[in-house]
């Protein structure tokens, strides 16, 4: 799910922004470019045209508005992105798929200025293939030092993310990893303009491709008004040297500046997660996965009372942020096993070595970043056998644990 209202789209809309929809005359189609059948490139150029100058960043996103939220995309996010200032060291560049139009095009976004770079049959973007083919696209079209990706559309955690409802299909787990590795390009930072992707599940998924340095996305909902582009991509456009680390903090920071102001956003964060260290210390969470397997039998009731205690997303419950989790643990009446405690400790400071920058809103301010699925009940027996195919759960123990914890 992505996108709560609290009349979140900006006001105005189209009418309050001046566009110019141009043809470019591209310079060059670099060599061993994936092509679609029916792509129609706007104006390639001829004989003796120069490559194509290499920029500091492209931003890269992967519009996905074949569904339910097509109307946020001129409501809010374009305005947002031609309101960054144009610049030669930052390549916005949007792959957009529209429920009410057929096929793709590809634009590229400099100030008020929108340039249709080349069209596409309509592509499904729940299939892998296609964000593959974006991501080649993106880096053939627009090269630079550093790449962004950033997913535009609906988030549902480790369960899926952009839902094509002309395909009726969306992009799982295994699918995104898929999407990405097949690329084989480097994503210097990922980012969810999507629900709940701020997710463990979701992150251990990503960093198997060695291909994601780091992850910005929310634990919980995300407002129809969506990231704040202006604010996030003028950092960037202003310092354009800043490495990709600098830049996953500075979306948080921007985030935080924009819902800040918002007084019904209370409910709302955004975290940078360092995909590579999250990796590299994941044994944490399976040491201590392994620590609440055995003492499951004698615990069982204190694992419950401290998942009712801890903070859980206000429109998926099954999602509970992991270091509060850890906290209420610690303190819950009758957990007294040593070894429990302190590799809970352990799972603790793994989450904030990888957790490097977090905003929270007011109500969630226990919060420290990422999130894990908690599933019950018939929540649990509805999607287990999805979730027992994460690499997540089987890697870390974590889904041997929930079908004992369910048993």
């Amino acid at each position: 799910m992505r996108k709560w209202g609290h009349g979140a789209v900006l006001k105005g809309g189209l009418g309050t922004t001046k566009r110019r929809y141009l043809s470019v005359c591209m310079v060059a189609i670099v060599l061993g470019m994936l092509v679609v059948p029916g792509m129609a490139l706007a104006k390639p150029g001829g004989r003796g045209s120069a490559a194509p100058a290499v920029a500091a960043w492209t931003y890269a996103i992967y519009m996905d508005g074949d569904n339910s939220l097509e109307t946020y995309w001129a409501g809010a996010s374009l305005p947002l992105l031609e309101a960054a200032p144009a610049s030669a060291s930052v390549n916005i560049v949007a792959f957009v798929d529209l429920g009410s139009t057929s096929g793709m095009t590809v634009q590229k976004i400099s100030g008020t200025t929108v340039t249709t770079v080349l069209t596409a049959p309509e592509m499904n973007m729940g299939d892998p293939a296609t964000l593959t083919w974006c991501i080649n696209q993106a880096a053939a079209l627009f090269p630079s030092t550093y790449l962004v990706l950033s997913m535009w559309d609906h988030g549902y955690g480790w369960n899926y993310v952009c839902q094509d409802d002309t395909s009726g299909d969306s992009l799982s787990m295994q699918e995104l990893q898929a999407g990405i590795a097949n690329a084989a390009k480097k994503i210097d930072v990922l980012a969810f303009d999507c629900c709940n992707m701020g997710n463990i599940e979701v992150a251990y998924q990503v960093s198997l491709t060695n291909l994601v340095s780091y992850m910005v996305g929310s634990e919980e909902s995300v407002p129809g008004n969506g990231f704040p582009y202006d604010k996030m991509l003028t950092k960037l456009v202003n310092t354009p040297a800043m490495l990709p680390r600098d830049f996953s903090m500075a979306m948080v920071d921007a985030w935080g500046e924009y819902y800040a102001t918002q007084t019904w956003a209370t409910t709302v964060n955004l975290a940078a997660i360092d995909v590579v260290q999250l990796k590299a210390t994941i044994s944490t969470f399976s040491t201590w996965s392994a620590d609440m397997k055995s003492l499951l039998p004698g615990y069982k009731t204190a694992y419950a009372t401290a998942l009712k205690n801890a903070y859980y997303m206000w429109g998926t419950h099954y999602f509970t942020d992991l270091y509060d989790y850890g906290l209420h643990l610690k303190v819950t009446k009758g957990v007294t096993d040593a070894k429990l405690k302190a590799d809970t400790t352990a799972m603790q400071n793994a989450v904030q070595s990888y957790c490097i920058k977090v905003w929270d809103a007011k109500r969630m301010t226990d919060c420290k970043g990422i999130s894990l699925y908690w599933g019950t009940g018939n929540q649990w027996s509805s999607h287990s056998a999805a979730y027992l195919q994460l690499a997540f759960a089987v890697d870390t123990g974590w889904g041997a644990f929930l079908t004992a914890y369910n048993a």
